[in-house]
């Protein structure tokens, strides 16, 4: 067999060989590679002027640009606040520097950068902080995470749901194959040929956004930011060529482009929304924990009880010592109930891991989030690390000891350490359903009937 391209397309022509059969066999594997990238080729050039290419990739290119300029507005908002709310030297409250990296995933760094206030009655939250941007309170964060999350995984699908279908419908699938074009080759070609369509616009908008950010006042671009979020393209693309397998999948399993895109548009939400949005609320309708307003009132009604207490005793003993007491006591009720609730929490957290986790999408925003250090884990470390420096501390910023507390020191972790906890799980989690749906695509196309 041998394939020839001319300025109109491909031409495919079959070769009578006079080969003897084993040498064939030899060859087959070395005729593979042109083959593939012809097809590829095909694919590339057969999409690449049309009207879908255009409007998908400006859309793109627009939904990217519009998440990295909200994205800094948000980042500087938040060094605004810090710049205002960070603690004198010999404070005992609490806050934590913004990471740049929140530009690509949002995730929880309002929690993690908000000011906590330390005192004889516990951490509480700063009352008088400033919201950063309240429309978010209504609507998701447009960070870059949604649109890979969100918009990417739709544009692969868009790109690679009729790649076999359309064929089909058309007749060009059966005249590709009777002219000796091995199926192997074809689906592998036609997969690679829909992803770079995809990847190659995803890459050079990605790199240009990060570009242009990292050279805005207050970014910092450190050799960590550059190694994270080049993770993170990496594990954008793989993302990428799971949904694109995805399509591919679908327009494998249907003689029709209208059927298979229907039910590449359900798996589609299936994975993006439905499980990532009720695996939290099935979290918790099957978890026992009590909600923040419940341990909030009841800490606060611990306090009022040892007042309460403390004017009894202060009647019965004037000039005893009885505020030092009522301190230790709000410590010890209030020691008691974190300890009483973090395991609940932390056990609600793993079940609502291990539901998102049977989607890719849930898999994604929990890596996504980790490495930029905005994600549960960050969160689980820094309200350790809050405890810890109380616990430390707590006498001396009472006044129950002598000396000034210390300043808090606190390091966001690492992106090995991220990858070795939980991120690795996650990333493995994107690899096996890529390769499910690449295998079913490609089993299901051996026995596709192209009549």
């Amino acid at each position: 067999m041998r394939i020839e391209e001319t300025e109109y397309g491909l031409r495919f022509q079959a070769i009578d060989s006079r080969l003897p059969s084993h040498q064939h066999v030899s060859h087959e594997s070395s005729q593979d590679t042109p083959v593939i990238w012809l097809i590829t080729k095909k694919e590339i050039l057969e999409n690449l002027l049309s009207y879908r290419f255009f409007i998908l990739t400006g859309l793109l290119f627009l939904l990217m640009g519009v998440a990295g300029i909200v994205g800094y507005g948000d980042l500087s908002q938040r060094l605004a606040n810090y710049d205002i709310l960070r603690p004198a030297p010999g404070s005992p409250n609490i806050i934590i520097e913004p990471t740049p990296l929140s530009m690509i995933a949002k995730g929880m760094e309002e929690n993690l950068t908000r000011l906590y206030e330390v005192s004889f009655i516990g951490i509480q939250i700063h009352q008088n902080q400033q919201s950063v941007n309240r429309i978010f309170s209504l609507f998701a964060a447009p960070d870059l995470l949604f649109t890979i999350k969100v918009v990417l995984a739709l544009i692969a699908i868009l790109f690679s749901f009729d790649a076999v279908s359309h064929e089909k419908e058309q007749g060009t699938l059966k005249l590709l194959l009777s002219h000796g074009i091995r199926r192997p080759s074809l689906i592998i070609g036609k997969l690679l040929g829909r992803f770079l369509l995809v990847a190659a616009p995803f890459t050079t908008v990605y790199l240009l956004s990060l570009a242009v950010l990292s050279l805005m006042p207050g970014v910092v671009a450190t050799a960590d930011f550059w190694a994270r979020a080049f993770f993170i393209l990496f594990i954008s693309l793989l993302y990428t060529l799971l949904f694109t397998a995805v399509g591919l999948f679908v327009s494998s399993m249907f003689h029709r482009s209208a059927t298979s895109m229907v039910l590449g548009l359900a798996l589609w939400l299936l994975f993006v929304f439905v499980i990532p949005n009720f695996g939290t609320t099935i979290a918790r309708s099957i978890s026992d924990v009590p909600s923040s307003d419940r341990i909030e009132m009841e800490g606060r009604l611990t306090t009022i009880q040892s007042i309460f207490e403390r004017i009894q005793r202060e009647k019965e003993n004037p000039g005893g010592s009885e505020g030092q007491r009522m301190i230790q006591q709000i410590r010890e009720s209030t020691v008691r109930l974190i300890e009483s609730y973090r395991p609940q929490m932390n056990a609600l957290v793993r079940t609502t891991k291990t539901i998102l986790r049977f989607s890719p999408s849930g898999a994604l925003h929990l890596v996504m989030t980790d490495v930029t250090n905005t994600g549960l884990y960050e969160e689980s470390r820094l309200k350790d690390a809050i405890i810890q420096y109380v616990g430390r501390n707590f006498g001396r910023i009472n006044r129950l000891e002598k000396g000034e507390p210390d300043t808090f020191q606190y390091q966001r972790a690492s992106l090995s350490e991220v990858l070795d906890e939980t991120g690795l799980v996650d990333v493995t989690i994107i690899l096996l359903f890529t390769a499910l749906f690449i295998t079913g695509a490609y089993v299901r196309f051996l026995v596709y009937d192209p009549r």
